[in-house]
């Protein structure tokens, strides 16, 4: 357990990584007691053992780097772990993928919002009777009374009335009101079922393309543009955690903007209304859940009020709902579960969603096969014209006189760019900094409608006859151009050509006109942590709009 616990803390990110690690140290544990003679200490592991005991389990043979962190292991069990266990080629070889068609998508989303709606507006009508009771606005006596008092109760307590004692026998007001009706019928009045929840996991992976692992730790966004008293708010600030990525780059943010029914806020706000009568009672039991996705689960009882954060009850629940949903007649594509549609939402989205846009290109673009079969003709037409075409559209200017945000340096930025001393002295001091310089007009941009807010990446800026750099700007672009460098090697021709090779061009020809090749060492070693992390944080598509 050591062992386990001291490789965990300095290598794993995430908590299902350490379920995966214990139920293989309970295997290993029970396996080695078994074994004739039994092995009781980390140096009776010999190689024979260790290899009869692995095979060929992936899960096992990692567990090795664990028992490798013991110095009593015996150097050649040692040796063997470390060893690489290549596969033949033809192993290593992964069938291609098939996104859904954007029509199978868009059939998905639209079962997957009938379902949240129909819960939504259940909900929303029995809180209102609810409402309407506490207020005393309804006959003692009626129906419409009787049920109101029991819902006033079950949002207070998560559970329908049942008598004292350990078989918790429902009260006999609660079997007369509820008729036929069963108890989990009855709590739905209020909370969301596990299939509900589903298909809000649905509509949301559907619209951002988040895996299952982000969804179960999602928590209630933030407004970050709106009052907070808005019924409305035009922008839900999301934060996602994917251990998945790093200590470093595992944490993340999203801008959903609500932009009406189909949009991705208006999904989130969906879900949000879904869930917030659940989220009421927790917090009446005094247990408040910070957690989106919140469900009843089970026939009753307030422990199964919760979230769908642990193992693998949500993605079984999503497919439990597509096949219940085709069972009424619903026509859903196959294959409607989690990881299918979560890549079909990446291809069709155009741009990376939650990832890396190398990871986009070689995990998802590359191994789907309806993409490589589109994409033939467009690698082979007109490659050789990129470069020039990039060369010729370099637009972001250098006002190398500028260094720092006196009135001096905002006079230079005015006289060389053309603009007005304001305007100047707002760069200068940094107000109107984009990750690779300074943005003049950011309502009126080549790459969009006039008097509209630039949407495009700051990658463009290159090519934006409103870009302006200073001096200061100059070690944050010559790390940008080290980076794609970099990227060259790890991607393919039609990657490179299709999603860098412009970008690469207008990035080099730049510091080709302003900079020298020994300058460039020298500014980059000016680079704070700072701007290092500003540029990768741009180049994974996090600070986009």
């Amino acid at each position: 357990m050591e062992l386990l616990a001291r490789h965990g803390r300095a290598r794993w990110t995430s908590e299902a990584t350490y379920g995966t690690a214990s139920k293989t140290l309970r295997k290993f544990l029970r396996d080695a007691a078994a074994a004739e003679p039994p092995i009781t200490t980390v140096d009776q592991i010999n190689v024979f053992w260790w290899k009869s005991w692995s095979q060929d389990i992936a899960v096992r043979r990692s567990f090795g780097s664990v028992l490798q962190t013991s110095p009593r292991l015996p150097t050649e069990t040692r040796s063997y772990m470390a060893a690489p266990r290549r596969k033949p080629t033809a192993e290593k070889k992964t069938a291609p993928k098939h996104a859904h068609s954007k029509a199978d998508l868009k059939a998905v989303r639209d079962a997957a919002a009938a379902t949240v709606r129909s819960a939504r507006l259940r909900i929303a009508k029995n809180v209102t009777l609810m409402e309407q009771w506490r207020n005393g606005a309804l006959t003692e006596g009626s129906p419409d009374w009787a049920w109101g008092q029991m819902l006033d109760y079950i949002s207070r307590t998560g559970d329908v009335p049942r008598y004292a004692g350990k078989n918790r026998v429902l009260a006999k007001e609660t079997r007369r009101l509820m008729g036929d009706e069963g108890v989990a019928s009855i709590l739905a009045r209020l909370f969301p079922t596990v299939q509900e929840i589903a298909a809000a996991s649905v509509l949301l992976i559907v619209h951002e393309g988040w895996n299952l692992s982000v969804l179960r730790k999602m928590q209630v966004p933030s407004f970050p543009n709106a009052d907070g008293d808005s019924d409305s708010p035009a922008v839900h600030r999301l934060a996602t955690d994917k251990a998945r990525r790093g200590k470093r780059r595992r944490h993340a943010s999203n801008n959903l903007v609500d932009a009406g029914e189909g949009s991705s806020g208006w999904a989130m706000k969906q879900t949000l209304d879904l869930t917030r009568q659940a989220r009421l009672t927790l917090e009446r039991l005094g247990r408040p859940s910070p957690m989106l996705l919140l469900a009843r689960r089970g026939a009753g009882g307030p422990e199964n009020l919760s979230s769908l954060r642990d193992g693998s009850a949500l993605g079984q629940a999503i497919t439990d709902w597509a096949r219940d949903q085709r069972e009424s007649g619903v026509r859903l594509p196959p294959r409607t579960s989690a990881q299918p549609l979560r890549h079909s939402a990446q291809i069709h989205h155009g741009r990376a969603r939650n990832n890396t846009q190398a990871t986009q290109d070689s995990d998802y673009l590359l191994k789907d096969e309806t993409v490589r079969e589109d994409s033939r003709d467009v690698v082979e037409a007109g490659l050789a014209k990129a470069v020039e075409h990039a060369r010729e559209r370099v637009e972001m200017r250098l006002i190398a006189h500028a260094t720092g945000d006196t009135e001096y340096d905002a006079e230079q930025v005015a006289k060389a760019a053309g603009i007005d001393r304001e305007t100047a002295m707002n760069i200068v001091k940094g107000r109107l900094k984009t990750p690779v310089a300074s943005c003049t007009d950011y309502e009126n941009s080549d790459f969009g409608p006039v008097g509209k807010p630039c949407g495009v990446s700051f990658l463009l800026c290159f090519a934006c006859r409103n870009a302006v750099a200073t001096t200061r700007d100059l070690p944050r672009i010559v790390y940008l151009h080290q980076v794609i460098e970099g990227l060259r090697s790890t991607l393919t021709a039609a990657a490179w050509a299709a999603d860098w090779q412009g970008h690469h061009a207008r990035v080099s020809d730049f510091l080709s006109t302003h900079t020298s090749q020994d300058g460039r060492a020298e500014l980059v070693s000016t680079l704070t942590e700072t701007d290092r992390d500003l540029i990768d944080r741009m180049l994974d598509r996090r600070l986009d709009p």
